[in-house]
């Protein structure tokens, strides 16, 4: 025994000393006792016990029952009405149905029945958000969100693109209502878990609650009226000089599909009519900038606030931070891969959430073998492949949203003005249900444009916006993307994307005879005049829309040369392009690290593409480190800190990983430097909110090619944009260093550099929505973990938001495929599939996706059929 061990031994024999005198003081005190009394004392205490043990068991057994009586059946049969025929469900080791009916009218029904099975309270939580119902189940929390939507009339424009459906369409839809209502018919007593939580049952679903979805997409994906207004403020307070430089940034990164040619540098200028020039050593005017309606206020519009906790159940629905922006999708010809026949590659980024917003399935009936991606709540195919075609989509961005001041008659309130005479605006009452108070009756007043959407109570007479928005106008719902999976050849996908009225997305194709493509199909308006990226008059035709892009003048590309195409939410359409679509991209460092992998390669595997799909190097990091260390070599840094972080730039290979302290080092310089910019125009606290950048960014507040506008001023450096104070550029960049070590000393809390590190900054965490924290966090959300990439990268990760789906196609072989999404099918917390594709999803490994028979055959782990109700 050694001198060291003699302490612990010491306590242990004091441990063993009080342990006796404990049990000798027990004895004394039973042995005073009577025998009659302690026998009865203890035979009490005995069934206390008991009685807990026992309570404690039957609430296990209890808890066990009420989260596991909601599942599904996933082998054996079960009978449900409507059904024409047997419908066999197989189902392979991660739960993804294989669907097989003999009518589509039965295929859809099945569909609609085994989402239920897998995500009923997601798709009852989604209609209600469209709808502006979540007050009735969430109470006052949700009483803002639910205004606005029930402001822009979500509902009523649901219930009207149902009455007016196409035959076809609503069929698929009546029949997809059918399946899904049976399930709720059989389960009403056992209902997942939410339903009961929350003490509420589900309406039946109508044709309408699937448009209310889709519109939940679509406005997700267009939305542009806060970033408008406070894109308005921002040119009131910097100037229509300078506002057009900051968002109609060019760069030489940009890979135009169609309608243009690559600039460079010094020739970063637009002719079209549409856009203004950009000139960075003479401040030019932008007219289609200016606006008369609003004057500055100290605060914009729409600033970003931290959610309270109380909000936090609803930030899957109202948080609109940078749910579009990441989004890739990239085919190749032959020309380029190991088979000789084309490979595709898609991964849309949205609000990160379990259960994931995708689902992934497999679909066979008579003229359908599809395979791919849907929305809870919509029938067939979003995304995917046939067995003749693949194709996938990222936003475009399109603006379909523009915003009229109206001019009211102050004598009048309900009269408004529009070419010299009065009209009377529409009023509808909303009643909003607010669960644990009293109804709301809300007034909803609507324009020859739309609805009355904002009040601008800073300009010198109160100003009334009212947005137009496509998906409001008539024939907006038009109800196509699940008709392309029926496409056989280039022709026929592009009949079947003439029936999709929005919102617009960059559509990729490719086919097994070889061919590649693009278009962006999508009703588009054309503007009299201006182009709708600030608020404009109401009360003249001057700003109308005269209509939208004629279909055969989309943009459009079949096999482009080089045999490559890649989107990643930036410009895709040049300047030469004859039509305006946006100027509200995302920066060109996705699409340009894509086109630099695939440019020149040969040999390319489904596996490759995935890769790239989780690549995780930083163009503008790549840069900033550059003019970092550059600086450095004239100035240098008052911190020692930064000397070293700057040092540590010289090899950096400017990947963002979990550990790399440098990453978190030129993202706060990053933000230094925006902040000393814009903060002699905007204000020291409002100019840090102006920028797209992690660990906070919120959608309204930002644009979204500031990298851009930055790059180009420490490219060009004019004396115009360099702040007072500072002499030089150099001076700028290292006084910025400086301010990102005291910022990250102050965010983490901590002055050694090693705890710095990205992953720390820019967890993932994935919520339930009930489980926002606490218990119910740890039970039913996923994370935080410390995770890779930033949103300039190919794997472009938020705190909140990340590829929701990822998808390969093999047109060689579509066995080869992948598939994959960031939980799992299920979204019951007790099933075996609520988060099984997590690890996989999150290591970027990829998941094998079998599409003949044979392979699905080879993969089935259960097999339920569904039998007709005699």
């Amino acid at each position: 025994m050694t001198i060291s061990s003699w302490p612990t031994l010491r306590r242990q024999c004091r441990r063993c000393a009080v342990l006796i005198h404990w049990a000798k003081l027990r004895r004394q005190l039973v042995n005073r006792q009577p025998k009659n009394e302690m026998t009865r004392a203890y035979r009490i205490f005995r069934s206390f016990v008991a009685g807990i043990f026992l309570l404690a068991g039957v609430a296990v057994i209890a808890g066990w029952w009420i989260v596991h009586r909601s599942l599904p059946a996933l082998d054996g049969s079960v009978a449900v009405a409507g059904l024409k025929e047997a419908v066999m469900v197989d189902r392979d080791h991660i739960g993804r149905p294989w669907i097989r009916a003999k009518s589509v009218e039965d295929l859809v029904t099945a569909q609609g029945y085994v989402l239920a099975q897998d995500r009923l309270f997601q798709m009852d939580l989604l209609r209600r958000a469209a709808a502006g119902d979540l007050a009735e189940i969430f109470g006052e929390v949700a009483f803002r969100f639910d205004q606005e939507n029930r402001t822009l009339g979500m509902r009523q424009a649901a219930e009207r693109a149902a009455a007016n459906s196409p035959p076809d369409i609503r069929a698929l839809l009546d029949s997809y209502a059918r399946g899904v209502n049976q399930y709720i018919d059989q389960h009403r007593t056992r209902l997942p878990i939410e339903f009961t939580v929350l003490q509420y049952e589900p309406r039946p679903w109508t044709p309408a609650d699937t448009y209310l979805i889709s519109l939940y997409m679509y406005k997700t994906l267009t939305s542009t009226w806060k970033e408008k207004l406070n894109r308005e403020w921002i040119v009131q307070k910097v100037g229509p000089d300078r506002a057009s430089q900051m968002f109609s940034s060019i760069s030489p990164l940009d890979h135009f599909i169609v309608g243009g040619l690559i600039f460079r540098r010094a020739e970063a200028s637009t002719n079209s009519s549409h856009t203004a020039p950009l000139d960075f050593l003479s401040l030019t005017r932008n007219e289609t900038n200016e606006s008369p309606n609003v004057r500055p206020s100290d605060i914009p519009p729409f600033v970003a606030q931290e959610w309270d906790s109380a909000r936090a159940i609803l930030a899957q629905f109202g948080e609109e931070s940078s749910q579009t922006i990441g989004s890739n999708n990239f085919v190749v010809s032959g020309a380029h891969t190991a088979s000789g026949k084309p490979l595709l590659a898609n991964d849309t980024h949205l609000q990160l959430g379990v259960p994931a917003l995708w689902y992934v399935t497999h679909l066979t009936a008579p003229g359908w073998n599809v395979a791919g991606y849907t929305l809870p709540g919509t029938p067939l195919v979003i995304i995917g492949h046939n067995d003749r075609i693949a194709w996938g989509f990222t936003n475009s961005n399109a603006d379909v949203q523009d915003l009229y001041a109206e001019t009211f008659d102050p004598e009048h309130s309900s009269q408004y003005r529009a070419n010299g005479k009065w009209l009377s605006a529409v009023i509808r009452t909303e009643v909003i249900h607010v669960r644990g108070k009293r109804d709301v009756t809300i007034a909803v007043i609507s324009t020859r444009h739309g609805p009355l959407v904002y009040r601008d109570r800073n300009a010198p007479s109160a100003t009334e916006y009212a947005l137009r928005w496509t998906a409001l106008e008539p024939g907006g719902l038009d109800f196509g993307f699940p008709l392309l999976g029926q496409a056989k050849n280039w022709e026929e996908f592009l009949a079947a994307t003439q029936r999709i009225a929005g919102p617009g997305q960059n559509t990729i194709y490719a086919d097994v005879d070889g061919n590649i493509g693009f278009t962006i199909p999508a009703r588009i308006p054309i503007r009299a005049s201006g182009n709708g990226a600030l608020p404009v008059p109401g009360d003249t035709d001057e700003y109308e829309w005269t209509g939208y892009i004629p279909f055969e003048e989309l943009p459009r590309a079949l096999n482009p040369p080089g045999g490559i195409v890649a989107t990643a939410n930036a410009q895709t359409v040049g300047p030469s392009y004859k039509y305006y679509l946006t100027d509200r991209q995302a920066g060109p460092y996705r699409t340009a690290r894509i086109y630099k992998f695939l440019a020149g390669r040969t040999g390319l595997l489904p596996a490759d593409l995935h890769a790239i799909q989780n690549d995780i190097l930083s163009l503008p990091n790549e840069f900033l480190a550059g003019q970092l260390v550059a600086a450095a070599g004239k100035i240098q840094p008052k911190d020692q800190r930064s000397q070293k972080l700057i040092a540590s730039l010289n090899n950096w290979d400017a990947r963002a990983t979990p550990g790399s302290v440098e990453t978190s080092f030129i993202e706060f310089t990053r933000h230094a430097l925006f902040h000393n910019l814009l903060a002699p125009y905007l204000g020291d606290e409002i100019s840090k909110k102006y920028e797209l950048w992690e660990p906070v960014s919120v959608y309204n507040d930002v644009w979204w090619r500031d990298k851009v506008f930055l790059e180009n001023v420490l490219h060009e450096r004019p004396v115009a944009w360099l702040p007072a104070g500072f002499r030089t550029y150099d001076d700028l960049l290292i006084a910025s260093a400086d301010q990102a070590v005291a910022d990250l000393e102050k965010h983490t809390g901590r002055t050694d550099l090693a705890t710095w590190n990205w992953g720390r900054l820019h967890p993932l965490d994935m919520a339930h929505p009930l489980g926002r924290s606490g218990a119910l966090h740890w039970l039913l959300s996923i994370g935080p973990y410390q995770q890779s990439g930033t949103l300039d990268t190919v794997r472009a990760m938020g705190v909140g938001h990340g590829p929701a789906m990822r998808f390969v196609a093999d047109l060689s072989n579509f066995d080869n495929s992948l598939m994959e999404i960031p939980t799992g099918e299920s979204g019951q917390y007790s099933s075996p599939f609520y988060r099984d594709q997590f690890s996989e999803w999150f290591a970027g490994r990829g998941i094998a996706a079998p599409f003949s028979e044979a392979a699905e055959e080879a993969s089935r782990a259960h097999r339920l059929i569904l039998l007709p109700r005699r």
